[in-house]
């Protein structure tokens, strides 16, 4: 339950601020995108999607991404709910709408821990069982659902390696080009490998194919990208449709940009 010590616990933390200045990263994970790690034609590509989507100074600067989402079947909801990354502090806000109550997950993104609660309306209470479940079914929504709202600005994080993958066809009849994007090894949160698929007109991301870890090269999960939208002058894309089954569609919208609102990462103090 919310009480007072908590109340005023958050009032302490916005008042101490941080003392960062860039976004965490996970333990040894290198600080600045590695441009001469990167095959040359790869990331002369992705230097135009960077651009094309608003730059990556101002991407940057995001401290907090928050947004609503839901997934559609066949036109009706199974899933909805809403996130937040706090990417100064690595931090990950989930909440899955129920009807019974919300479930609410709040985890660090680099560390193993987090905790659960089912949200009443009332106050928050803290799962007796499944907790272990609920971070690792949030972890797995976190993976996914930030790769395909900001693969235009993941393209060029720290620990990214670009290879060209060759031309491809984009929109029916349309070549564009591939980049294959493969993540530092030693970041855990990311364990895929991505082929981009980028529009030679937009310069934005028509599609992006996912290998999990451990699959061949060829073993593709493809989702497409549309919808673009702007928040905080960078672009995103609002809906999301999985190729392979083309009665899911994955919508994203309330994208805000912000400072880290620590009341979303914080578990409430019990009594």
């Amino acid at each position: 339950m919310i009480t007072s010590r908590y109340a005023l616990a958050l009032v302490t933390l916005a008042a101490c601020g941080s003392s960062r200045t860039t976004q965490a990263r996970f333990p040894g994970g290198a600080v600045a995108f590695d441009r001469a790690a990167s095959d040359p034609k790869a990331l002369a590509i992705a230097d135009k999607v960077v651009a094309a989507a608003g730059g990556a100074e101002r991407w940057g600067k995001v401290k907090q991404l928050r947004w609503s989402e839901s997934v559609k079947n066949d036109g009706k909801e199974i899933i909805g709910g809403e996130q937040a990354w706090d990417r100064w502090e690595g931090r990950h806000y989930g909440r899955l709408k129920r009807p019974g109550g919300d479930m609410v997950v709040m985890r660090p993104i680099y560390a193993a821990g987090g905790s659960a609660f089912i949200d009443t309306g009332k106050s928050l209470n803290k799962i007796a069982d499944g907790t272990d479940e609920a971070i690792a079914a949030a972890r797995e929504r976190w993976q996914f659902d930030t790769a395909a709202l900001c693969m235009q600005f993941l393209l060029e994080e720290p620990g990214a390696k670009l290879e060209y993958g060759g031309e491809v066809e984009g929109e029916p009849g349309k070549p564009a080009d591939d980049v294959k994007l493969t993540i530092d090894p030693k970041d855990t949160t990311r364990t895929a490998t991505y082929h981009v698929v980028i529009d030679r007109d937009t310069n934005l991301i028509n599609r992006i194919e996912i290998v999990k870890a451990g699959d061949p090269d060829a073993h593709r999960l493809g989702y497409k990208l549309e919808g673009w939208t702007e928040a905080g002058g960078l672009k995103f894309p609002t809906i999301v449709d999985n190729i392979g089954q083309p009665a899911e569609v994955i919508g994203f919208k309330d994208i805000t940009i912000a400072e880290p609102d620590e009341t979303l990462y914080v578990p409430p103090i019990s009594h």
